[in-house]
């Protein structure tokens, strides 16, 4: 396998990992298994950007700069949606 294989496989596992711990974490109701998983996820994500960004400056995940505009249409439209779910939640 080549190195660009081993990051894509890698990568992949990564993504797969967050999904099925996010989705066990989003139905565990046992407090201290919740933090255990919470704790995991974070890791498993460190784990994903670490990948992303070695394919990345290794040309193998090629990426497009956003403009400024863009980026701050994308936070604003995330924080309202935060904000509309903290409402509906409490």
């Amino acid at each position: 396998m080549t190195e660009q294989e081993i990051l894509q496989d890698a990568l992949i596992a990564t993504k797969f990992l967050l999904s099925m711990n996010n989705s066990f974490g989003m139905e565990c109701s046992n407090k201290p298994l919740r933090d255990l998983i919470e704790s995991q996820h974070k890791q498993i994500s460190k784990h994903n950007f670490e990948i992303f960004e070695s394919m990345k400056k290794a040309g193998y995940y090629p990426v497009t700069v956003a403009p400024a505009k863009d980026l701050e249409q994308a936070i604003k439209m995330h924080s309202q949606m935060q904000q509309d779910l903290e409402e509906k939640l409490n």
